[in-house]
């Protein structure tokens, strides 16, 4: 794979271009999108030097620190801070999955934003969708 079509290049382009929004589930270009449900798997099923974790965890170093993320940048995480964090966004990515499918409703007021995505307490109404709706 060439180097500037790398998953996490295209994602800092993403971010340099729409802003921090962008890597909220919901606002996720399709092709980054379908490439975190696939490192999502890869972490569910213990295939990660597979599908390595790499868009994931920098999504997340963006979602913590904001744009100023930069190679070679040092950060520190407990591993129980690092774990939550990956667990919260891959459950959203898992919603949005689900979401996109039409297999739940989300109203837009419940979708995660910049300043609640790694907020424990929080609560979210999720509707299941029935098949036979037409």
């Amino acid at each position: 794979m060439k180097t500037n079509s790398h998953p996490v290049n295209k994602l800092r382009k993403c971010v340099k271009k729409h802003g921090m929004k962008i890597l909220l589930p919901q606002n996720l270009p399709e092709d980054i999108f379908k490439r975190l449900v696939l490192e999502a798997k890869a972490l569910d099923e213990d295939r990660t030097d597979e599908v390595p974790s790499s868009t994931l965890l920098m999504c997340i170093l963006y979602l913590k620190n904001g744009p100023k993320v930069r190679d070679n940048m040092k950060v520190k995480f407990s591993e129980e801070e690092i774990l939550d964090y990956f667990s919260m966004y891959t459950m959203y990515i898992r919603l949005e999955e689900m979401r996109r499918k039409s297999l739940v409703f989300i109203p837009d007021d419940s979708l995660p934003t910049l300043q609640n995505i790694f907020d424990k307490s929080r609560s979210m109404e999720i509707e299941g969708l029935d098949e036979k709706m037409e």
